[in-house]
This record gives C-alpha cells, structure tokens and sequence, in this order.
C-alpha cells in the first residue's frame, strides 16, 4: 500500500504524476479516501555504504509533474538528510567516546590521588625519623651512619618533591588546584624563599643573593607564589657551576611587581626553549638533578592563576625566568 515502499527500493526520484491513473495505486485506499493522494515524489534516502534506508517524498491531491530544478531539489535534500543523519551518529559516538574518556581519566585522577597521598604520609613519618637521628635526638651516631642517614634524607626530600608534584599535575587535571588570594609582600615572598633555599644552594656549591628594588603588596596566594620562585631558584641552582651565585631580584612600576631569578649555567638548548612550560618536558643531555618536568608547567598554571605572565632569556651564559604580577587583578 506504500508509495514510499515503491520509492526505497530504486536509487532514483520516483515520481507518480497521477496516481488515479496508474495501476499500482489506482485503487489504494490512500487514494480512493483521505488523503486523497495524486502526486507522490520519493528520493531514497541512502547511506554513504549504499543503504536505503527511508524517503523524503513530496505529496499533493492534485495531479502535478516537477520540472527539472525542483527534482534536484529533492534529490539534493535527501543528500542532506543522510548527511545531518550521519553527522548526529558521528556525533553521538564522539560524545560517547568523550564520556568514557572522562570517566577513565576520572578513574586515573582518582587512582593517582589515592597513591601520591597515600605514599606521602609514610615518607613524611620517614623524614622525621631522619631528622631525629641527624639531630642526635637517639644519641650519638659514627660517621658512616651519619653519611647514610644524609643520603636517606636527601632522597626522601627528592621523593616527597616528586609527590608534591604529581599531586599538583592531579589537581590542575582536573581544574581542583586551590588559591587563597590575600594581601601578601612581594618582598617577603622573596626573601624568605631565598632564605629557605639557602641550604639547597650551600650544598650545591651556589650563593643564593637576593636584590630588591621597592616592595609591592597585592592580592596573591603567598604559598602559592612562593612555589613558583621556589622551583625557579632550585633549577638555577641545579644548573650553576660550582662557586657561581643565582641572583633573584624584585623590581616594581605603577602596575606590575616583577620577580627574575638569574643563573650563570650553560643556557636552555635552542631546540627545547619552545618546550620548556610543557608538561613533563625535560631536555635531553641535562642530568643536573631529579625531577618529573612539571615545575615548570605548574609554574606557569599558578602564575596565569594570577592574571600575570612568565618568561625567560637564555644564552651560553645563563638563564634568567621573569615572572610579573598585575599588583591589581581585573574583575572583567
């Protein structure tokens, strides 16, 4: 009884001028009774695989012919059906496909989560043992032992910057990572950062000197800001001869404070200055120290955080990070 049933079974319009007079359909109660049907016009709606897998038909209770231009027309709307057709299914497997990966890479934040906390704790209780035997807390200990028990810090140090790490790259994977943003000294940040270093450098063979132009006080995270400049001055530090100086200054105008921390190391290799803010990128050749490559690309997330910038120059004969804050944030 379909007219349609006719039209999907060929590859081209199939058009019924006059149904009344054309055997098939002369005595289809579609029309003998309502809707009274004369014209039909059906292209088949095919899949790119060669499947028909429906029509797109034209109707009228009088008789009629298209001429040329509104059988392409037809014809035309049936290709974009199939295509607005294709496109939701390619679309819908898109979505699914971003769904699952969601949920796997949702899986993974958490799994990552779990183990960088869980490992953090035990190696927290470790470095306060060490720090007790070092102090001499438990009594006197030889020289080996002491030897041993500096190595076994120094490493649980390095494990526990790793975490540090993962657990931030976790928390920027997910858009997790917390700033409180308070009044804060741009000086401050600065010296006592330097400060903290100190050790680190000494046992580097590398002074750590501090130069400030003026203050600046502005809305920041202390902690936060203090990462940053932490994990640039480790690196110039890594990276300096021995008996060299990393030089870390603060400068300020009417709208920026701007912090650099200079080194006199052998310079970032051309090929991987591109690179450098990317996450887990590390250049070849430089073992200097440790590290999982994500200082940096955390660096920059914390700074941006900021509404501010981060930057370098480097030569053969060293390297210099810039890092400048608006000493107002924009509300736009």
């Amino acid at each position: 009884l379909s007219f349609c049933g006719h039209a999907i079974l060929g590859n081209e319009l199939f058009e019924i001028l006059d149904a009344t007079k054309d055997d098939r359909f002369s005595d289809n109660p579609l029309v003998t009774s309502a809707p009274s049907i004369r014209f039909y016009a059906g292209a088949p709606l095919q899949t790119p695989d060669g499947f028909n897998i429906g029509t797109l038909c034209a109707i009228d209770s009088k008789p009629r012919k298209l001429d040329q231009r509104e059988q392409r027309l037809l014809v035309d709307l049936s290709h974009v059906i199939v295509d607005e057709l294709e496109l939701r299914i390619a679309l819908k497997k898109s979505m699914d496909s971003v769904a699952n990966e969601a949920k796997e890479r949702s899986v993974q934040n958490d799994f990552v989560a779990a183990i960088t906390h869980e490992l953090r704790t035990p190696l927290t209780s470790i470095q306060g043992s060490l720090r007790l035997i070092e102090a001499g807390t438990f009594g006197p200990t030889s020289e080996p032992i002491k030897q041993a028990v500096a190595i076994a810090s120094r490493n649980s140090d390095t494990l526990l910057n790793l975490i540090n790490d993962l657990l931030d790259f976790q928390q920027l994977s997910v858009g997790q990572m917390d700033f409180k943003f308070e009044p804060v000294s741009a000086e401050k940040i600065l010296r006592e950062t330097c400060e903290n270093m100190q050790g680190f450098g000494e046992n580097k063979g590398v002074k750590i000197n501090a130069r400030i132009d003026q203050d600046a006080v502005f809305l920041g995270d202390k902690s936060r800001l203090s990462q940053v400049l932490t994990n640039l001055l480790s690196n110039a530090v890594k990276y300096s001869p021995k008996n060299e100086q990393v030089l870390a200054t603060l400068r300020r105008d009417e709208r920026t404070a701007r912090f650099s921390v200079t080194d006199r190391g052998p310079g970032i290799p051309a090929e991987f200055q591109t690179r450098v803010f990317e996450k887990f990128a590390r250049a070849k050749g430089q073992n200097a120290g440790s590290g999982t490559g994500l200082g940096l690309a955390i660096s920059k997330v914390i700074v941006e955080a900021h509404q501010g910038s981060i930057s370098f120059d480097s030569s053969s004969n060293g390297t210099t990070f810039y890092v400048e804050l608006p000493l107002r944030l924009s509300l736009t």
